[in-house]
């Protein structure tokens, strides 16, 4: 994609028996609001027919509105912050103010808030009904081929993928590789960042969790479905709300 970042689909991963996640069906992307005629061309190819926006006002006041072909069933359902932390955070960003970020995220806080907001989309109630809401428009097959994207691509929208992924059976290397995708070209906007002199290198490194993505993130969640709800089938039973039968459809429907 030209003017779209993280855009990547969930299809052929490997499962711990043997199979692979089926592909062409669908996809996980940052948001839409810069799609070129290009990538809506793209989109059409891809017969693509709805489209998943899981960002809050806040976001899309930031980013835009997305911009897709006609035809494509746009979808809102909005996650938001009910602490506010995630404006916060991105003012605060926006700011660039070193001593600002030092006073807040420094000796490691940045980086244990960006692990506790990961781990509160799996464990806090209103977070979990929402995903649920997302979650039952995402693996309906009458909306497929889909995509579902927040804002980067990399939070919301990686709950979501990860949620999916281990229900499907993926490894959970695999699983952890995919979230960890989201950094590709993250090096050289940082870089750019500091070049411009936007930020300092300091104000950099404090803000790097809420920037790129990291392993303990998304361990954190996979150790949450175990810890939690007793695994991931009981997350979608007990969380989400599918049925057995649900359940075993959408993994013979996902599957190859």
């Amino acid at each position: 994609m030209d003017g779209v970042t993280n855009f990547r689909g969930i299809g052929g991963l490997s499962t711990v028996d043997g199979r692979t996640t089926a592909g062409g069906l669908l996809w996980r992307s940052g948001h839409l609001a810069g799609t070129s005629e290009v990538d809506r061309a793209r989109l059409e190819a891809l017969g693509i027919r709805t489209v998943v926006d899981l960002r809050a006002e806040d976001d899309i006041a930031a980013d835009g509105t997305d911009v897709v072909p006609a035809g494509v069933e746009e979808r809102s359902l909005p996650i938001p912050d009910y602490a506010g932390a995630g404006a916060d955070i991105r003012a605060m960003i926006m700011r660039g103010d070193e001593a600002e970020m030092r006073a807040v995220w420094s000796d490691g806080r940045s980086a244990e808030i960006a692990v506790r907001g990961a781990v509160r989309m799996v464990t806090d109630p209103p977070r979990v009904a929402m995903f649920a809401r997302v979650l039952d428009v995402v693996t309906a097959p009458g909306n497929w081929p889909l995509v579902w994207h927040c804002s980067a691509g990399k939070d919301r929208a990686g709950w979501v993928a990860t949620a999916l992924l281990s229900l499907l059976g993926v490894e959970r290397d695999a699983v952890v590789a995919h979230y960890m995708e989201s950094n590709r070209g993250s090096e050289d906007r940082v870089a750019s960042l500091v070049a411009s002199g936007f930020v300092t290198p300091t104000a950099m490194e404090l803000m790097s969790p809420f920037v790129k993505v990291s392993e303990p993130a998304v361990a954190g969640q996979l150790d949450a479905i175990d810890n939690h709800w007793g695994g991931t089938e009981a997350m979608f039973r007990d969380g989400f709300g599918f049925s057995d039968r649900r359940i075993a459809d959408l993994r013979e429907q996902l599957l190859d």
